[in-house]
């Protein structure tokens, strides 16, 4: 199976992209917990550069080390879609599901703090 180089659009076609390219290295998707400690060294690589800075200066690290970011943040992305399919999870559903509760709670909470009109 050739894996063509194209641009991602959607997240169902990231994670369809992922699932070809292990297929094509043979790779297992079999549930692997070094997917788990993969993406958690992506975080801590990253939180390192910006951790006991300023707000100012953390900026100023994320200008600097932009290259860094987008590589971890493709990294992570690359990985999540490699755990969710080694999961049989769908990452467009399940970010549907997390994103429609998110909106759900910061609407509740907004509503909470408008004043009642009696």
């Amino acid at each position: 199976m050739k894996i063509a180089s194209k641009k991602v659009v959607k997240i169902s076609d990231a994670q369809t992209f992922v699932r070809n390219f292990a297929k094509s290295n043979k790779w297992s998707d079999e549930p692997n917990i070094d997917k788990f400690d993969h993406l958690h060294e992506e975080l801590i690589e990253m939180s390192k550069v910006l951790r006991y800075k300023s707000s100012s200066e953390m900026k100023a690290k994320i200008k600097e080390d932009r290259d860094l970011f987008e590589d971890g943040i493709g990294d992570l992305f690359f990985g999540l879609c490699r755990l969710a399919n080694q999961l049989d999870v769908d990452v467009t559903k399940s970010f549907n599901l997390v994103s429609s509760r998110i909106l759900a709670k910061y609407k509740n909470k907004k509503d909470e703090s408008k004043p009642k009109v009696k």
